[in-house]
């Protein structure tokens, strides 16, 4: 006997019958729609002959009421079709589900169990869900009952940390922090005062030297201005020779009352000319053909010879005697400067001299080292200028072309050596250089010393040749 397979039912009655209940369930929402107006209508009716002030509260809530109902038919009617459309989905899936499944077996069983399993997956799905939402909301609460338990817990402590006795440490924290804070100041004081000192230990050797130079300098010019004392009084006692002469030849022209007897006599002018010229220094210049002495001239006049003496005369005196101290100034200012750069002279030449003896002292102890100790070496009693020979001797006989070639870079290794022969090679024309009379010409020439001397003995044979 075969198995025929169960007839299939027409999907027809289940939709016929799903749109008679949707209908039937549209129909009873409007039927109390429509029974419910009347009857709320009458009970408004009633309250508003009752009350009037409760009646439009009544008419704002039915209006109210009205408005859900008609948003819930919206609804209703919007989630009908929405259900409508799912079915017919549904029902053409299940279609298509039977007629795949048609030599399987019977589909009503089949579609009894999966939706047995379909509806027991679905609760077991809203089971887990609300399950799910409950211990969430439950974790929930214990979080956040256990965050405000600490946070309380939390606040307890920093109130009691507050209110609780500091015994001091406060003051013990804010005293470290205060001596940290001047230990730094200590540190940056104690920096500043260290480069302080070192800028003034500079300063104080810098003033150390400076003060030596200037006691140099102090006892160089206390010996200069001894030798210039000196010559004060020499040259003071010369014109005080000279001032009493001169009132001597006044007094002398005083006592003369005849034109006769005005007449200058030949020793008081021989005396007086000699005086005036034996305190001038000789001119000398640098050229060595224009070398010049002063000459000693000595007036010629009569023995005994008067003349008068013009005023023409006695000016022209004054102005010899003004023109010899002149020259008199102008020498003694040469002769300072002259003094002074030969005493600078000197002393650059005794440094040099210093640096050359050194350096040949140091090649003779190398050499001396270097020598065997059979050489022979002068008597203890020999004489110095000897024993200076002999040592001399030896040197020159020692002295070979790489020992030269030693001393000579040895003396090229001092610095102040080469700067001296510099120095003196190649000697520099300072602007203070420019101010010696010699080199400038402020020197009284020999030509302006002879013509005044010409013009003191034509005066004096003017004046014999008038007696």
């Amino acid at each position: 006997m075969t198995n025929r397979p169960k007839p299939i039912k027409s999907p027809s009655r289940k939709l016929g019958s799903s749109d008679e209940s949707a209908n039937k369930f549209r129909n009873k929402i409007m039927g109390l729609s429509i029974n419910g107006d009347p009857s709320s209508s009458t009970a408004h009716a009633g309250e508003r002959e009752e009350t009037s002030g409760e009646s439009q509260e009544h008419k704002e809530y039915v209006a109210q009421l009205e408005q859900e109902l008609s948003r819930r038919q919206e609804s209703y009617v919007r989630r009908e079709r929405q259900y409508k459309v799912r079915i017919q989905e549904l029902e053409a899936q299940l279609n298509e589900t039977r007629v795949k499944t048609a030599k399987e077996g019977s589909l009503d069983s089949t579609m009894d169990n999966l939706r047995q399993m379909h509806r027991s997956i679905m609760e077991s799905v809203d089971h887990v869900q609300d399950r799910t939402s409950k211990i969430l909301q439950e974790q929930e609460k214990d979080l956040l009952r256990a965050f405000r338990a600490r946070l309380y817990s939390v606040q307890e402590e920093l109130e009691s940390e507050k209110n609780k006795t500091d015994d001091g440490a406060s003051a013990w924290i804010q005293k470290s922090k205060q001596l940290e804070t001047e230990v730094e100041w200590t540190k940056e004081l104690a920096d500043r005062l260290d480069r302080l000192n070192q800028s003034l230990t500079r300063e104080n050797q810098r003033l150390k030297t400076q003060f030596t130079t200037q006691e140099n300098d102090r006892e160089f010019l206390v010996k200069q201005l001894v030798t210039v004392k000196k010559d004060n009084v020499r040259l003071r006692s010369e014109y005080e020779s000279v001032k009493q002469q001169l009132e001597e030849l006044k007094d002398e022209r005083e006592r003369q009352s005849t034109p006769p007897q005005y007449q200058l006599s030949s020793p008081v002018s021989s005396t007086l000319l000699s005086a005036s010229t034996s305190a001038l220094p000789k001119v000398s210049y640098r050229d060595g053909s224009s070398r010049v002495s002063t000459p000693n001239i000595r007036p010629n006049t009569a023995v005994g010879g008067a003349s008068m003496v013009l005023p023409e005369a006695d000016n022209r005196y004054k102005e010899i005697i003004k023109r010899l101290k002149r020259v008199l100034d102008v020498e003694r200012r040469n002769l300072q400067q002259v003094r002074a750069s030969y005493k600078q002279e000197l002393q650059q030449r005794t440094e040099l001299e210093m640096v050359l003896k050194e350096c040949i002292q140091d090649v003779r102890g190398e050499i001396a080292l270097a020598s065997t100790p059979t050489t022979s070496m002068p008597s203890i009693h020999s004489s110095p200028s000897s024993r200076g020979h002999i040592t001399g001797t030896l040197v020159e006989a020692r002295l070979n072309a790489v020992e030269r070639q030693r001393l000579i870079e040895k003396l090229l290794a001092k610095e102040r050596l080469l700067t001296l022969l510099t120095t003196k090679a190649f000697p520099v024309r300072s602007s203070k250089g420019g101010n010696d009379p010699l080199l400038t010409g402020e020197a009284i020439s020999p030509e302006e010393i002879a013509r005044i001397y010409s013009e003191v003995a034509s005066l004096t044979g003017t004046s014999t040749g008038e007696g």
